[in-house]
């Protein structure tokens, strides 16, 4: 009997790494394959733009949006395409995301459907620099570890 393999995301706006569960009473261990890193935000080099009014006398600024934000959500896209493409792999059968809750948020946006279905669990904090043993006792709380 193949076992049930569950990959728990540990995510924030700057790295993810998966940690992979192949069982009860098997602990986790971390998954080379899958950490990744944000690329930095990149700065507006100018000010922001104006824009002359078609109906007079005016001049009113362009917003430029936030560089941070920008980057947030082209790292929540990038971590969710591995992970389509992974689990159309076959390689996890279940998924639990902890994320910080922007990230969690992001990535709830961006996933694929065949990736939500395999979701057993979402935690909403940033597990990313516990230590296996105390990410599995967090995890005792969704999962039997």
């Amino acid at each position: 009997m193949k076992p049930i393999v569950t990959w728990i995301v540990l995510a924030n706006t700057r790295e993810a790494k998966v940690v992979v569960h192949h069982g009860i009473g098997k602990g986790l261990r971390p998954e080379s394959s899958a950490a990744w890193q944000a690329a930095p935000a990149i700065e507006n080099a100018d000010r922001a733009g104006t824009g002359h009014s078609i109906g007079g006398p005016g001049v009113s600024a362009v917003d430029q949006g936030d560089p941070q934000a920008h980057a947030n959500g082209i790292f929540a896209k990038e971590i969710a395409k591995n992970l389509a493409a992974t689990r159309s792999k076959g390689k996890f059968d279940r998924l639990v995301i902890c994320a910080a809750p922007l990230m969690l948020g992001l990535l709830r946006k961006e996933l694929s459907d065949p990736v939500r279905k395999a979701i057993i669990s979402e935690i909403d904090k940033d597990f990313s620099d516990l230590s296996i043993d105390q990410l599995e006792s967090q995890l005792a709380k969704v999962m039997a570890v």
